[in-house]
């Protein structure tokens, strides 16, 4: 009797043991419950907190792209002589982004796609014909735009017996007041090339560059705002008159160029492209068969050699010229130039605006960190007007529309026997 008691008590104790078990346990499952359902309502509020956050980046982005649209310019043609290297940088085809947004892949059957320009070690076995096609990639590897030119190899004549002599007027301002580039042209046609005009010191290195002349004071017949007539000054009308000029110097070169729009540049080119223009079109009223060469003005240094432009004697009044507002300036005059003489005979654009090199084409200076450090930091001497380097990039543009005109028979030359030489 006792044990059947005992056996029961067991029996009841273990019942109760797994009562309160099963309770512990539903307990325990409860609490799980309620904390999944906690982590479940969070990961709903993060769910839509990031796909608020994601609508509103995306809303950014599409914000961005609309202000953010790249612009691409290339000329239509772009002129290398057999045996020059060349350089196309990104920096002066494109405008209205951030450049390290994006990627640039350049594609020809020639040449090379560097990280910030393309390269072409021309020679002979290129010359011809190219299609120089660039593409604009975002990071998506999205094409967002494209332009293609055409790259023309051409012969370096000027090493050919049979090549005569060209003489050349360059009508500009300091660029062509600085015989940097006259000199190595010359050089490079092994003094083929004469430059005439009514300024400078050496025969064959002449000019018509003036400092500081806009195309617009050509045209009014002034000189840095004053009334002072230059060599192109008809004293009857006061205007650009290319027939007085010939007449009065005696001057009668093969090959006229203008190199004009630095001294002028707005954001809206119109008027500053306008004026080179109408001296095309001036030129063209007593010369009409005259081969005609515009190149396009090159781009500023950055911001830090636009500083220490100010710093120079007689740029003081650069203070305060933003360095990308004016390359903005330079990238809409150089279009807008390519645009309006397109149609135009004759008249050929020397594409040095997208052949120059503006971070390396100025000189270097070096100068502290900050006023109380040793540490020095190297920035451009000036932001205008280029080193040695920067104008030799000039001449090899110019010799090589040069090349082109004369191998095209679009220019001809005179022969060395006529000439004396």
């Amino acid at each position: 009797m006792i044990k059947k008691r005992v056996l029961t008590l067991i029996l009841m104790l273990m019942i109760v043991v797994c009562c309160v078990t099963e309770a512990l346990v539903i307990k325990d499952m409860k609490l799980e419950n309620q904390q999944l359902n906690e982590r479940l309502e969070k990961m709903d509020q993060d769910i839509s907190r990031n796909t608020s956050a994601i609508e509103a980046a995306n809303e950014r982005l599409e914000t961005k792209a609309e202000a953010e649209t790249p612009v691409l310019f290339l000329p239509k043609d772009i002129y290398v002589s057999a045996g020059a290297v060349v350089d196309i940088y990104n920096d002066c085809v494109c405008s209205g982004v951030n450049l390290e947004n994006y990627e640039f892949f350049w594609e020809c059957e020639v040449g090379d796609c560097m990280e910030e320009k393309f390269r072409i070690y021309s020679s002979e076995d290129m010359i011809g014909d190219h299609t120089l096609k660039l593409h604009l990639y975002n990071y998506q590897l999205q094409e967002v735009a494209a332009v293609q030119t055409t790259l023309h190899i051409v012969p370096n004549v000027f090493q050919d017996e049979n090549t005569g002599m060209l003489s050349m007027l360059t009508i500009g301002d300091s660029l062509s007041a600085s015989t940097a580039w006259l000199s190595y042209t010359r050089y490079l046609s092994g003094e083929k090339l004469y430059h005439m005009g009514t300024l400078g010191d050496t025969e064959g290195l002449m000019n018509e560059g003036r400092p500081g002349i806009s195309a617009e004071d050509y045209l009014e017949g002034t000189l840095y705002g004053a009334k002072v007539a230059n060599a192109f000054t008809n004293p009857q009308t006061g205007e650009f008159d290319w027939d007085y000029y010939k007449q009065t110097t005696g001057m009668d070169p093969d090959v006229v160029q203008i190199f004009l729009g630095t001294n002028g540049l707005e954001l809206d080119p119109s008027a500053n492209a306008g004026n080179i223009v109408a001296i095309v079109d001036k030129i063209r009223e007593t010369d009409n068969d005259i081969p005609i060469l515009v190149v396009e003005p090159v781009f500023p240094a950055n911001q830090d050699g636009m500083a220490m432009q100010q710093n120079i004697s007689g740029f003081e009044r650069l203070h305060g010229v933003w360095s990308l507002a004016r390359s903005v300036m330079v990238f809409n005059l150089n279009s807008e130039l390519d645009n309006r003489l397109a149609d135009y005979e004759n008249v050929t654009i020397v594409p040095a605006g997208v052949m120059f090199d503006r971070s390396y084409g100025f000189g270097q200076s070096e100068i502290n960190i900050n006023p109380h450090s040793d540490v020095l930091e190297t920035v451009p001497d000036q932001g205008i007007h280029p080193s040695q380097a920067g104008y030799g990039q000039i001449g090899d543009a110019v010799y090589g529309a040069l090349c082109y005109l004369i191998s095209e028979g679009k220019i001809e030359t005179t022969p060395m026997e006529e000439t004396g030489e």
